[in-house]
C-alpha cells in the first residue's frame, strides 16, 4: 500500500511548490504594456502627448515610488499613422512578437475598431482607448478610454435644445466610424426632440478640402453645425466659414477636434467655436489631480506643455494602477478585468468620482465650453447622460 501511493504524493507535493504559470507580459519585476497609436499623420500630436506624456508621465512617477506589488510598468508603441491596417499589423506585434500583458491608450475609432476582433479573440485587454465609438460598450475585454460618442451626443443635444432653444441642426462629419457614429447618435437624440438634422455632408479621410460642403450647408441655413473631423479638414472648415461670413451660425466641434491647439490651427476662425470638453483644464485647473499632473509634468517633462491629451493618457495609466493594485500580487487577465468593474466612486482629482460597472465604461460627463481669446471658457458645469 505504502509504494503505491508514495508516487502520486510526491507528485502532490511537487504540484503544490510550483508557481503558478506567469500571465503573459508579467513577470516578478516587470508589467509590459504596448499600444499602436498615431505618431505621424492626422492625429500625431495627440497620439505623442496621450502615451509618451501621458500614460508614460505617469508610470515613471509609479515606478518611481516602487511599482505596482514590487514590479516597475514599462511601454512600447508602434506608429500606425491613423491607418487601420497599420493598427492591425502594429497590434498583433505587440502580442505576438512581444509578448505584452494589454495595450492601452490606442487612439482613433478607425484604428482601434479594426483591432477589437483580433484582441478579443486572443483575450488581450483594450484599456482606456481614446475614440467614443459605442461599439466598445459591454465587451469583457474592452474599457472605453473616453465618454462614448452617444453619450456626447446626448448631452450636446439636450444642452443645445433644452438650455440654448435650438431647433435647427446641421452635421459636417468624416465619413467613417468615427463619424458615423457621430451622426447615427445625433439623429436618434435629435427625434426624441422630434427634430432632424436639416443638412449633413460628409468628409473623405485624409481630404482637406471642404469649401464644396461648407456651400451646401451654409444655403441649408441650420443654428448649429457639429464638426466630426480631424484637425486639418475642421481648421479648413472654420476658415471657409469666415471666408464666407457666416457669422449667425453656431459651430461646434467634436471628439478630437475639442481642443484649444487643434482648433487654433484655424487662427482668427477658431474664435467663438463651442464643444463638449472631457477634461478640466490642465493649465489653470485647481483640482488635485490636474495639480499633481502638472507636477510630474515639471518633474520628468519640464519642456512639454501640459494638454488635455496628456492628461487623458495620465488618467489612462493612473487607472490602469488602480485596477492592477486591486488585482493583486499574481497580476491576470482576468483579475485585472474583474478589478477594473469593481471600481466605485473612484477618486482621481482629476475627473468626477468614477464608477466602472458592467458596461466597462470609465467616462460619463463632460461641461460645455467656448474659444474666446485662444482658451476654452465653461459655459457649464458637468452634464451628465445616464
Amino acid at each position: 500500500m505504502r509504494s503505491r501511493w508514495r508516487l502520486p504524493l510526491l507528485a502532490l507535493v511537487v504540484l503544490v511548490a510550483a508557481p503558478a504559470r506567469a500571465e503573459q507580459g508579467v513577470t516578478d519585476t516587470e508589467i509590459l504594456l504596448g499600444g499602436s497609436n498615431s505618431f505621424s499623420g492626422p492625429l500625431a500630436f495627440s497620439g505623442e502627448q496621450a502615451t509618451k506624456f501621458g500614460v508614460d508621465l505617469y508610470f515613471k512617477a509609479v515606478n518611481d515610488r516602487g511599482g505596482i506589488h514590487g514590479r516597475k510598468v514599462r511601454t512600447t508603441y508602434y506608429d500606425d499613422g491613423y491607418k487601420p491596417q497599420e493598427a492591425v499589423a502594429n497590434t498583433r506585434k505587440l502580442v505576438e512578437q512581444d509578448g505584452v500583458f494589454a495595450i492601452i491608450a490606442p487612439q482613433g475609432t478607425p484604428p482601434v475598431v479594426a483591432t477589437l476582433e483580433y484582441l478579443e479573440s486572443n483575450t488581450v485587454p483594450l484599456l482606456f482607448p481614446f475614440q467614443g465609438s459605442p461599439i466598445t460598450r459591454g465587451r469583457k475585454w474592452v474599457f472605453s478610454g473616453m465618454t462614448l460618442y452617444d453619450r456626447q451626443s446626448r448631452m450636446m443635444i439636450d444642452y443645445l435644445v433644452g438650455r440654448r432653444k435650438v431647433r435647427t441642426f446641421a452635421a459636417l462629419y468624416q465619413d467613417d466610424e468615427y463619424g458615423k457614429a457621430f451622426l447615427t447618435a445625433f439623429e436618434k437624440d435629435l427625434r426624441r426632440h422630434g427634430l432632424t438634422l436639416v443638412a449633413a455632408e460628409s468628409v473623405k479621410r485624409g481630404t482637406t478640402d471642404v469649401s464644396a460642403q461648407m456651400a451646401k450647408l451654409h444655403a441649408a441655413k441650420p443654428e448649429v453645425l457639429f464638426l466630426v473631423l480631424t484637425p486639418g479638414p475642421g481648421a479648413q472648415a472654420l476658415r471657409e466659414r469666415q471666408k464666407i461670413d457666416w457669422t449667425e451660425v453656431i459651430m461646434v466641434s467634436s471628439g478630437p477636434l475639442t481642443d484649444e491647439r487643434y482648433l487654433s490651427l484655424a487662427g482668427s476662425a477658431a474664435e467663438g467655436v463651442e464643444g463638449l470638453s472631457l477634461w478640466p483644464d490642465p493649465l489653470t485647473s485647481d483640482r488635485p489631480g490636474v495639480k499633481q499632473y502638472r507636477e510630474h509634468m515639471q518633474t520628468y517633462f519640464p519642456g512639454n506643455q501640459p494638454n488635455r491629451y496628456s492628461l487623458s493618457g495620465y488618467f489612462a495609466a493612473m487607472l490602469f494602477t488602480e485596477g492592477a493594485t486591486r488585482a493583486g500580487k499574481r497580476l491576470t487577465r482576468e483579475g485585472l478585468v474583474a478589478a477594473l468593474e469593481g471600481i466605485r466612486r473612484f477618486e482621481s482629482g482629476i475627473l468626477p468620482p468614477v464608477t466602472i460597472g458592467p458596461d466597462h465604461e470609465t467616462q460619463r460627463q463632460g461641461f460645455w465650453v467656448r474659444v474666446e481669446r485662444g482658451r476654452f471658457e465653461p459655459l457649464t458645469d458637468w452634464l451628465s447622460a445616464e
